[in-house]
């Protein structure tokens, strides 16, 4: 997201449109906001100007969901789609994975709200570097893979040991490192310093078995910002790494975890 975003609000309702246009500006005086009361509109606005922040309302007449995902993927892949909606409909989570949505904000959207999605897309509309640091070629290909399913464009880095992180850290640019915190060749807590020593504004997430959390609280010591739990999935990287940013976990990955949690199936993308 540039420093002046293009916000896009998609609604049939006039006062609704008004009211989210006139929350914007007062909490980003330098946004440009789009309107479009209907999906020809809403077309015509995505073809005709990059979009960083799109709300849409679910019931938008002449709307087809696959143009917004189409939108998503190529026209701006960087760019956030929020669905608004007056009520919740079953798996409506699932809907909104299908056309790719950020998350799904019930009306009226309060400051607070519009507030935590202007900063979300100040992070995702950058591409980060990510460093992952752990001596397991299954785990490192297993978050590099994660991190690829999340809205967060990364720069995906691999180190397998303390010593190889820290000369990559050294020459490569650092927002993100993921270390583990058994390493064969070096601590991997002075790993954690030595990257936040020459990247102080990298993110740092310690991971390995469960800790307790006076011990997770002591790794901010060291520069680490976060703990990760193995064995972990998608949803539980995707919060560590919101949360490493300052970034308010969305709601519909949280619904996206309790339905998988419901659904009982065997777990999909845990470490071993």
């Amino acid at each position: 997201m540039t420093a002046s975003p293009t916000i896009l609000i998609a609604d049939p309702d006039e006062e609704t449109r008004l009211a989210l246009a006139e929350a914007v500006v007062r909490i980003d005086p330098g946004a440009r906001v789009i309107e479009a009361a209907d999906g020809s509109a809403l077309n015509r606005a995505l073809a005709g100007s990059r979009i960083d922040l799109l709300f849409v309302d679910v019931l938008l007449p002449q709307t087809n969901g696959a143009d917004i995902r189409r939108w998503r993927e190529t026209g701006n892949p960087q760019g956030l789609v929020v669905l608004v909606t007056d009520m919740l409909a079953p798996r409506w989570s699932s809907t909104a994975r299908r056309v790719g949505a950020y998350d799904v904000i019930l009306k009226p959207l309060g400051d607070l709200h519009i507030a935590r999605l202007l900063a979300a897309g100040r992070i995702l509309s950058r591409s980060l570097d990510c460093l992952v640091v752990d001596p397991g070629q299954a785990t490192r290909t297993l978050v590099r893979k994660l991190l690829g399913q999340s809205h967060f464009s990364f720069r995906v880095l691999e180190a397998a040991g303390g010593r190889d992180a820290v000369r990559l850290a050294e020459r490569e640019p650092v927002d993100l490192a993921i270390i583990e915190m058994s390493l064969p060749d070096y601590p991997a807590l002075e790993v954690a310093c030595r990257i936040n020593d020459r990247h102080p504004a990298a993110r740092i997430l310690m991971t390995g078995p469960r800790i307790e959390e006076g011990i997770q609280r002591q790794l901010a010591t060291f520069g680490a910002s976060g703990f990760l739990a193995k064995p972990f999935q998608f949803f539980d990287i995707d919060k560590a790494v919101h949360e490493s940013f300052g970034l308010w976990h969305p709601y519909l990955i949280n619904a996206l975890r309790r339905e998988s949690l419901l659904d009982a199936g065997p777990a999909v993308g845990q470490a071993v």
